[in-house]
């Protein structure tokens, strides 16, 4: 993060502006939201023409990346169908879809980053750059 300005917040709405070029490079319409380590909504984006749902579904993907402390692309890879439904009836917010990963610092968690509104592809590529952009 820049000297001048470390404060999440910063970070948040940098990883927003990285996740929008991303889409807009591609002409997809997406949403993109981050989340800080007490799962609070710091930063957060709806391109127009967007499906409204891709909100909600963002927020539940980097919920489950800070729940889990992984991205969810790997956690759909490797979390069974049969618990993937039952975690999703006991727990609110939770989506083992790809689209979503941790903000790490210094070896600990420190927030989560979800997107929303591509293809599940789309969606974990854009968070990969959303995190790139404040690694």
């Amino acid at each position: 993060m820049a000297a001048e300005d470390d404060s999440f917040l910063t970070l948040a709405q940098r990883a927003v502006e990285a996740g929008l070029a991303w889409a807009r490079e591609r002409d997809v319409r997406m949403t993109f939201v981050v989340l800080d380590l007490t799962g609070t909504v710091c930063a957060a984006a709806r391109m127009d023409r967007s499906r409204t749902i891709t909100y909600d579904i963002a927020v539940a993907k980097a919920n489950t990346a800070l729940q889990f402390q992984d991205t969810t692309a790997a956690l759909a890879a490797r979390v069974k169908p049969e618990n993937k439904i039952a975690i999703g009836q006991l727990a609110p917010r939770i989506a083992f879809l790809g689209g979503a990963v941790p903000i790490v610092r210094d070896g600990e968690i420190i927030g989560s980053i979800g997107a929303s509104g591509g293809t599940e592809e789309q969606d974990t590529e854009s968070a990969e750059a959303c995190l790139a952009a404040v690694a």
